[in-house]
């Protein structure tokens, strides 16, 4: 028995445990997709799984957020590109 997605409804993507509220249904090329508030971004509808959102369980990461992430990502693979160009390519065992 399939339970029909809505917009509104909580779900949670099985795969990769993204858990938020379907914002919009769109069908492209035959299939189904529903948009989670989240991730903005576009699951299967059969791949989605009605849940029980409860008070205090799901954190919902602001764009604020989002930015000062990248931003340290960022950060830290400039850091270990400039440790790669320092290395002098020698190949000394010590032994």
């Amino acid at each position: 028995m399939t339970t029909e997605i809505m917009p509104g409804q909580a779900v949670r993507y099985g795969r990769t445990g993204t858990v938020g509220t379907v914002t919009r249904i769109e069908e492209i090329m035959g299939v189904r997709f529903g948009c989670i508030d989240t991730t903005n971004l576009l699951y299967r509808i059969d791949l989605l799984t009605p849940v029980t959102l409860k008070e205090g369980r799901v954190v919902r990461v602001g764009k604020d957020d989002r930015a000062s992430i990248t931003e340290e990502r960022l950060r830290e693979k400039v850091a270990a590109e400039s440790a790669w160009l320092s290395v002098d390519s020698a190949c000394e065992g010590g032994g």
